[in-house]
């Protein structure tokens, strides 16, 4: 948020969250709270992504059956892409308020 808002930017916002009883109190927190969210789901990608990378890694390197491992690429790879998916999502979300944020400013 830091980055995307800028130091004088980020201050406003978190001054913005204490005010709880106004639209834009609310919106900010909002804004925070996707945030967070959207962190959370990157973080556990990120997470998912290394687990298909070392199950394949694994399947191609053991020397047992052929298919022995097969589920297990299959299923990370499916959880990897629920998570993509997800995360995607996030981020639009995230884009949209940021979006009513900037403009809630501007009216203000």
């Amino acid at each position: 948020m830091r980055t995307t808002l800028g130091d004088d930017g980020y201050i406003a916002l978190r001054r913005h969250r204490q005010a709880t009883h106004t639209a834009l109190g609310t919106l900010a927190q909002l804004l925070c709270d996707t945030a967070r969210e959207t962190d959370r789901l990157h973080t556990t990608l990120r997470r998912h992504a290394t687990n298909a990378r070392d199950h394949l890694n694994d399947a191609l390197t053991d020397q047992g059956p052929p298919h022995a491992d097969a589920t297990a690429i299959l299923y990370s790879s499916r959880a990897t892409e629920l998570h993509a998916a997800r995360y995607a999502q996030q981020m639009h979300q995230l884009d949209l308020v940021l979006d009513a944020y900037r403009t809630a400013l501007l009216a203000v």
